[in-house]
């Protein structure tokens, strides 16, 4: 073992050395919902959406879901060789030998017109400055304008075209076309024209699979084992290493920058190519990359390259500031690291290895089990094997024994030398030896006058002699740590699974402050942390956490800033306190998988904040379909459908996984306050109760940049019909109209019956009238004559005159009882007498002009007529005191207008009504009624009456 370092400058100088590093890459298959592993165009769209061409059909992508379309969505084939969104926000795909499908909000097209067998697959589409788009074919190209596919030049025996590929704009007359078979191919579109304009008899390999035309008007063309420039007609050719590059084909091209070329390589995984030195690094499966057969690359809106590939889906790349280092470059179970004469000292089982510049690592010596490392003030390095615990000077010739024994932990101050075994310290002095019970120990710092020690189950301070418990810190209540550093010679740093401690020893009193890990809530799986100054850096899974450390102390206000790696970068989590930083501030922790490397000055953080949207919206399960709830103002939902479910989507691709959301529903009780962040893109209203809403969400970009401004859906759930105020005010003006109507209806039925009533009442009052009439005229008028007979033939002249009078005056009631004149002569005739038989026994004179009506009214309505004028002149005799009065009656066109007038003393028409006294009067409006005929009744008091009576013939 003494001759371990003996030979250690040599082997490190003459021992063979492998590339170190391998980068973060990260895989999307079939297993994580890509409709395919074997992928070739893929672009990223204006909403920052990517889609992939792949030979089982399309998908598209936000960043964690995949929405995928194939024949049995509408798509023309499943192979797809090519994808254009045009500046109409369709999206293109152009397949083999089955034409192109259009994609435009989720619906698919598929355009005919021309014969696509002709022309063969579609292996690239642009789009004009007019809207017109260019439909690259293997054997021809094709225009789509104005909704029609049209032939632009085709393969032809007189103008053969084939393997035409990846074209690209020079200027707006001209395309740059790669071929598969004839090399370079230029388009002119006015005048029409297309020229080979570099083959292989050009010295151009007739292979030809990508075209570029940079900012400059460089022409950059992807040939089988070369790229070409062509500037001004001026042909470049580069060609590159062998051992690098083996003369596959340059299938992609992309311009990262003014000075760089991304080239993705069938069979040698991608390279950058540096345009002024013309130098290629190639990254390969070296390197970590998934398989060296790459098609396209893009380069998205926050920094990630995406290539397509062979069988592994696609692959994502964002920079190199992560790197490991693990069993590909023979680190085999990574014990402890170091840092040692400006290089980076490795403990593994194979023996110890160093890393040069980050770059190459060489083995160390024998490969015999490293297991710990300590760089002492002396700038020596003690390690530990199995069996013993040696010393090496930068000086010296060979390593020097300190102690045979197992150790895990080392550490020297001054001139004491700590040795941590299973359950005790091994302390070695100059003068002594002696021993301090202890079982394992993770760290150890000092602190003032004595030490702190670091483990699993608690922190305790320690003398020269002996371990006890830290004030207010029992193990009871405070254990499960992790790592342990100082700050400075009187205060340390500790962290556990649950807490942070702040330890300071001031004037032998130690002073602890806690911090509870949840205020770190990106920091998962704590494993180690160290101080660098004025950060604090903490290691958890899958990322490490710089902290300001003074504020933190200081203010107890937390700034930190996050570096993520890819998920399960390391295979196995980060040993406990195993976080080191180097002189030039690369971060390196340790792991059974190796070594994860970090630089902080090739971090390429994520500032973009992702673009929002909804993916779904459920009604209670279902989709909802806008269309059908589509007003002008907007969405409305009828009451009944209250169950919404949103699917929120933050596009971003760097940290999807991380991604935290915030929404509100505007609208609701509280909906102003936004939710507490949630990594859950799911959330669920139910049952929500008529009104406005507007739901909101914001989202970060699972790096802590927030999108600021919200993403909004705007609707209304209507109100039921029974609860609107045109329901109530319909209800109420229903039940007003009907109770109207019932009323109305009501009232005219009882007037109806009042009528019938009356009406019925009056024909019975005239048959009993006509009854007692002839009654009287028949008996007693009979008798009334013989006596007058008798009382003749006895000579009684006195009881003659009485008979006689008597019986006349039988007479008089017997007509006015039955106008016996009615039913003889007739209406006309029996209206006239009445007059004349009035005037003549009263003081009034009357005059009448009375038509001939005979014809014109029945039998009953005669009656009728005859009683309303009788009534009307027995009032007037009775009570108008009137000088003169006349009768009219007139016949007219469809009417017998009646006019009684006197010149009389009147009376108030609307009192007399009122008062109802007048049965008279009553019975005179009911024979109206029955007549269905007007009357108008004028009266004022000294000004006579006139009624009108106008009857229906």
């Amino acid at each position: 073992m003494k001759c371990f370092f003996a030979t250690l400058f040599f082997l490190c100088v003459c021992s063979f050395s492998v590339t170190a590093q391998r980068y973060q890459f990260k895989k999307y298959k079939t297993e994580e919902g890509l409709v395919n592993n074997e992928t070739f165009a893929i672009i990223q769209d204006s909403q920052n959406r990517i889609w992939v061409s792949t030979t089982g059909g399309i998908s598209c992508f936000n960043g964690r879901t995949f929405k995928n379309y194939t024949t049995e969505d509408g798509l023309a084939s499943n192979i797809v060789f090519s994808l254009f969104e045009d500046s109409r926000e369709r999206i293109w795909a152009g397949t083999l030998d089955n034409g192109v499908s259009i994609i435009e909000n989720g619906n698919i097209t598929n355009p005919a017109g021309i014969d696509f067998d002709l022309l063969g697959s579609i292996t690239h589409i642009l789009e004009g400055r007019d809207g017109t788009v260019y439909l690259i074919f293997v054997k021809g190209v094709a225009t789509y304008k104005n909704g029609k596919l049209d032939y632009l030049i085709k393969d032809s025996p007189e103008n053969p075209i084939s393997g035409l590929q990846q074209a690209a704009w020079y200027n707006s007359n001209t395309l740059f076309i790669a071929s598969s078979r004839r090399g370079i191919f230029k388009l002119t579109l006015n005048p029409l024209k297309l020229e080979n304009i570099y083959n292989e008899s050009d010295g151009v390999n007739n292979i030809c699979y990508s075209v570029l035309v940079d900012a400059e008007k460089n022409i950059w063309v992807g040939a089988y084992g070369e790229l070409y420039k062509i500037y001004n007609g001026e042909l470049t050719k580069y060609r590159f290493k062998e051992e690098d590059f083996d003369k596959n084909r340059v299938y992609g091209i992309l311009a990262n920058s003014e000075g760089e070329l991304y080239l993705t390589l069938e069979g040698n995984g991608f390279g950058i190519f540096n345009k002024q030195t013309g130098d290629l690094k190639i990254i390969n499966e070296a390197q970590g990359l998934p398989t060296p057969y790459l098609y396209r690359m893009i380069k998205d809106t926050e920094g990630n390259y995406w290539m397509t590939s062979y069988g592994e889906g696609i692959i994502r790349f964002r920079d190199n500031a992560f790197k490991i280092y693990d069993e590909t470059q023979g680190l085999l179970s990574v014990n402890d690291v170091a840092e040692w004469d400006g290089n980076l000292i490795i403990a593994t089982n194979e023996g110890a290895k160093i890393l040069e510049n980050s770059e190459h690592i060489r083995p160390m010596g024998e490969a015999v089990p490293i297991k710990n490392l300590f760089v002492t003030p002396e700038e020596n390095l003690l390690y530990t094997t199995n069996t013993a615990v040696f010393e090496f000077s930068k000086t010296g010739v060979s390593p020097k024994l300190i102690d045979e024994g197992y150790y895990n932990l080392l550490f020297r101050q001054e001139d004491k030398t700590f040795l941590f075994g299973t359950d005790k310290i091994k302390v070695v002095a100059p003068d002594s030896t002696y021993f301090i019970n202890s079982h394992r120990s993770i760290a150890i710092q000092p602190i003032a006058d004595r030490f702190i020690l670091c483990k699993i189950s608690g922190l305790f301070q320690m003398d020269d002699s002996k371990i006890d418990t830290i004030p207010g810190l029992h193990p009871k209540s405070h254990n499960d740590f992790r790592s342990l550093d100082a700050i400075n010679k009187n205060e340390v740093l500790a962290g556990s699974e649950k807490k942070l401690y702040h330890i300071k020893l001031v004037n032998n009193e130690f002073k602890v402050k806690t911090f509870d890990m949840k205020r770190f809530p990106s920091l998962t799986q704590f494993r180690a942390l160290k101080v660098d100054g004025n950060n604090l850096w903490l290691a958890g899974r899958d990322m490490l956490l710089k902290v300001n450390l003074k504020l933190l102390l200081e203010k107890d206000t937390i700034i930190a800033k996050k570096f993520s790696t890819v998920a399960h970068f390391l295979e196995n989590d980060i040993d406990f306190n195993s976080l080191i930083i180097r002189n030039d501030k690369s971060i390196f922790v340790t792991s059974l998988s190796g070594i994860l490397a970090f630089n902080e000055k090739e971090y390429l953080p994520n500032t973009q904040p992702p673009k929002l949207g909804i993916s779904e919206i459920l009604l209670f399960s279902e989709p909802l379909d806008d269309s059908l709830y589509k007003t002008e103002t907007g969405t409305v939902l009828p009451y009944q459908k209250n169950y919404l479910s949103f699917s929120m989507e933050a596009i971003t691709f760097t940290n999807p996984e991380n991604v935290k959301y915030q929404y509100r529903m505007k609208g609701l009780r509280d909906g102003d306050a936004w939710s507490q962040p949630t990594k859950d893109p799911n959330v669920v209203f139910s049952y929500l109760p008529p009104g406005e809403y507007t739901f909101e969400f914001i989202a970060d970009n699972g790096d802590g940049v927030w999108q600021d401004q919200p993403y909004r859906y705007s609707f209304v759930i209507t109100v039921p019909f029974w609860k609107t105020w045109f329901f109530w005010v319909s209800l109420l003006s229903i039940a007003s109209v009907s109770i109207f109507i019932f009323y109305y209806y009501k009232t005219k039925a009882e007037k109806k019956r009042n009528e019938a009533y009356t009406h019925n009442l009056i024909k019975a009052q005239e048959a009993e009238r006509t009854r007692v009439a002839r009654e009287l005229h028949d008996s007693v008028g009979q008798k009334l004559m013989l006596l007058t007979k008798k009382t003749k033939t006895n000579g009684n002249l006195e009881m003659e005159s009485l008979a006689n009078n008597t019986l006349q005056e039988l007479r008089a009631i017997s007509r006015g009882l039955h106008p016996a004149i009615l039913e003889r002569l007739g209406p006309t005739a029996a209206i006239r007498n009445m007059v004349d038989e009035v005037d003549s026994n009263t003081d009034i004179f009357f005059t009448h002009e009375i038509d001939d009506i005979d014809a014109l009214l029945s039998r009953e309505a005669s009656l009728h007529l005859y009683r309303i004028i009788q009534e009307v002149l027995n009032n007037m005799v009775k009570h108008a005191d009137a000088k003169a009065a006349s009768v009219i009656i007139e016949k007219k066109e469809s009417t017998i207008e009646t006019t009684i007038a006197d010149n009389g003393k009147g009376f108030e028409m609307s009192e007399k009504i009122k008062s109802g006294t007048s049965l008279g009067m009553k019975t005179l409006l009911e024979r109206a009624k029955i007549l269905h005929s007007k009357i108008d009744i004028k009266s004022q008091p000294n000004k006579g009456t006139t009624i009108t009576l106008t009857i229906p013939i």
